[in-house]
Formats: structure tokens, C-alpha cells, sequence
């Protein structure tokens, strides 16, 4: 496949057009995604989450510029929300990361398109398609969605969770559910008021994952706006890189990865089905009538259309 070759000759032109057929759900590009695969698997590949307003952008476009310094070939995944309305994304990221942009970094923004993992369902094959264009570090932004952004572990060797010093209280923090993904937390725009006070409440909360898988999460202090102290997070990334590989763990995570991202995509391309043949289909449409009437309620009707749906469907 001439696309296929192109990309492994490190054409960036062919990869962009390869992701958006993903993107798009044409089948063919997955039969091209099946060739680029084998030559995946060595990339560093990091997240960066955390509250919208966080500075995610700015600092996603200050790591990719220090590491292109540092001789790596770096791609750029960022993560836009779809209007719930308009299903459109603003795609605004480029705006944030004119300096990752002036070195031709290759930065590829796309919709959420409601994909419930806090990352574009193409995130994933973007990149499997970078690392065979030859990115040997890929960062990749999310949303910014809360509890849904641990389905960012299963894409990424080294989690980067971003706060600020007005993140809210320690039970906000707990809910959030980003304190354990993250194998780096960091405080942005540490001119603000409160910034040590942050660090200090998220250092007794994060104390929780301390030691997990011989790694101590350690906390840092940003600015991104000017870049301040993205040397010293570079400098940590790669050290939890470095340990991933001295501990023999990396091949083990990336296993545990694979199987978890599989598992969330099989359910996304199952609902699909299912949804499909679900709404126009005549046990759906009862069973609306029947909780608009109020003849049953929605857990009760959804006991029955599983039943239903076992009894009459054979998914093929």
C-alpha cells in the first residue's frame, strides 16, 4: 500500500491523510493501521490532563519544543470537546503552541466526537501512525473531563496531571479522579496565590500512590505562560521513562495498556452496533412508550430490552 510506505518513509503529508480516514471510520485505514503496527511500540508516549483553564495547551507546546532541543522527533495529539449541539471543535490548540508550530513539530488536533475516554477515539491509531512516521516521543492532550481521563493510561507510558492553585479543595481533588493516574502531578501558573499551599495538599493526597510500582510521584511547579520550570518536568518525564526500562516493567505496562485500550474499544464499536439496530428496532420503541406512559421505569425497561435483545439479536 503506497500510503503505507510513504509514512514509513516519514512522510508527514501521507500520515495526516492516513488519521483523518481513521478519524472518518474508513475501513481501509484500518488495514493500513495492521501494517504500521509492527513497527510500533518504542515511543515515549506522554499524556498531559488535567482541569480545562489548567494551561494544558501552553505547557503541551513548551515539552514538545524541550524535547525537540533534546534531539527527539516529537508528534503532538491534541484533543479538542465536540459541541454537544453542533458536534463541531474549535481546534484551537495550534494558538497555544506557536513554538512547537515555528520548529515544525508535526501537531495533530482533533474532535472528541464524544468519545467517553477524555481522548479522540483516533487518538490511539494517530499514534501508532506517528511512531511509524518515525516519533519517537508523542504527547498527547486530553479534554480535560475528570474521572473519564483514566482511559488516558491506557495510551500513555508517562501521565503528566496538570492542576492549578485554585484547584478547590481535597475532596474535589479525590472525586476527580486524576490524583492516581498521574506519575508526575504539576502545579501550573505558580504565580498565583496559593501555589506552595497546592503542592502541599496534593503532596498528602498523592502521598496515597508514593512507592507505586517503585516510583514516588513527585509534584512540580509551572509556569507555563513563560515557560518556567518545563526544563526540570522534561527532566522528570524522562526519568520515569528511564525507570519504566531499568525495572523491566515497560513491556508489562504496555501489555496491560494494549488489553485495557482493546477492552475500551471493543465496547465504543459494540455500542455502535447495538445503538444502530437499537433505535429503530420495535422493543426500543415499546419500551419509550412505556416509560413516557409511565407504565415502567428506565431500569426495568432496560432488564427487559437486554433480555430482548439476547433472545432475538445475534451480533454479527
Amino acid at each position: 500500500m503506497g500510503l503505507v510506505e510513504d509514512i514509513l518513509a516519514g512522510s508527514e503529508r501521507s500520515a495526516a491523510k492516513l488519521i483523518t480516514r481513521v478519524e472518518n471510520g474508513d475501513l481501509e485505514a484500518y488495514g493500513a493501521l495492521s501494517l504500521l503496527f509492527p513497527h510500533t511500540g518504542k515511543a515515549h508516549i506522554v499524556g498531559v490532563t488535567g482541569p480545562a483553564g489548567a494551561g494544558k495547551s501552553t505547557l503541551v507546546g513548551h515539552l514538545a519544543v524541550s524535547f525537540a532541543e533534546r534531539g527527539k522527533k516529537v508528534g503532538v495529539i491534541a484533543t479538542d470537546p465536540t459541541s454537544i449541539d453542533g458536534k463541531g471543535a474549535f481546534l484551537g490548540d495550534r494558538v497555544r503552541m506557536k513554538g512547537a508550530e515555528k520548529r515544525n513539530i508535526f501537531i495533530r488536533s482533533m474532535a472528541h466526537r464524544t468519545y467517553p475516554g477524555g481522548t479522540a477515539k483516533a487518538a490511539a491509531a494517530a499514534a501508532y501512525i506517528m511512531e511509524a512516521l518515525g516519533k519517537d516521543c508523542i504527547i498527547i492532550e486530553s479534554i480535560g473531563a475528570g474521572q473519564s481521563e483514566k482511559d488516558l493510561f491506557f495510551l500513555c507510558d508517562t501521565v503528566i496531571t496538570l492542576f492549578t492553585p485554585d484547584y478547590g479543595d481535597e475532596i474535589q481533588l479525590l472525586k476527580a479522579g486524576l490524583i492516581e493516574i498521574g506519575d508526575v502531578i504539576v502545579v501550573n501558573k505558580s504565580d498565583k496565590p496559593g501555589a506552595d499551599d497546592a503542592v502541599r495538599d496534593i503532596s498528602v493526597i498523592s502521598a496515597l500512590k508514593a512507592g507505586s510500582n517503585g516510583w514516588n510521584v513527585p509534584i512540580l511547579l509551572t509556569r507555563a505562560d513563560r515557560g518556567e520550570g518545563v526544563d526540570g518536568l522534561v527532566r522528570t518525564i524522562e526519568e520515569h521513562w528511564q525507570s519504566l526500562s531499568k525495572k523491566e516493567k515497560r513491556s508489562t505496562r504496555k501489555k496491560l495498556q494494549t488489553e485495557a485500550f482493546l477492552m475500551a474499544l471493543l465496547k465504543e464499536e459494540a455500542w455502535k452496533v447495538i445503538s444502530a439496530r437499537l433505535v429503530e428496532s420495535p422493543i426500543f420503541k415499546k419500551a419509550l412508550r412505556d416509560i413516557r406512559s409511565g407504565k415502567t421505569d428506565p431500569y426495568s425497561a432496560v432488564e427487559r430490552l437486554l433480555t430482548e435483545m439476547e433472545e432475538q439479536w445475534t451480533l454479527r
